[in-house]
């Protein structure tokens, strides 16, 4: 599989038309995880238009396809948070399952947050 993994805060800025990222949903092969999905509807959970928000996140989520955290991801989430511990560098651990979601499928993370840097043998497009 090819394609790009695009994380949570990415979604909320192309939503929000900002930062200029059309070009990346204008490609093909676009993912999500369901790991996103949550945080985006946590977001929307906690804003003062609940439902209005959820609409437009699980609307926006069907024109992407999905990946979900299983028996294939499990492993590479793993090493992962393994490799994280040894190194000292712990990062959330929604992103780390975004990253294993990711890895499994050998897609690209397309996100702000610098840290995805710290695991190795992640392909990675700061945006």
């Amino acid at each position: 599989m090819t394609g790009k993994l695009v994380d949570t805060n990415v979604i909320i800025r192309y939503i929000k038309d900002e930062g200029n990222l059309d070009e990346i949903f204008d490609e093909e092969n676009l993912y999500f995880s369901s790991i996103t999905l949550g945080e985006l509807l946590f977001g929307a959970e906690c804003s003062q238009l609940k439902d209005e928000n959820a609409s437009i996140y699980f609307n926006f989520c069907k024109e992407l396809e999905e990946i979900k955290p299983d028996s294939v991801v499990a492993p590479f989430y793993a090493k992962i948070k393994a490799q994280l511990k040894t190194d000292g560098h712990p990062i959330p651990e929604n992103d780390m399952w975004i990253t294993a979601c990711a890895m499994a499928y050998g897609l690209t993370v397309v996100t702000a947050d610098k840290h995805f840097s710290f695991i190795k043998g992640i392909l990675i497009e700061n945006r």
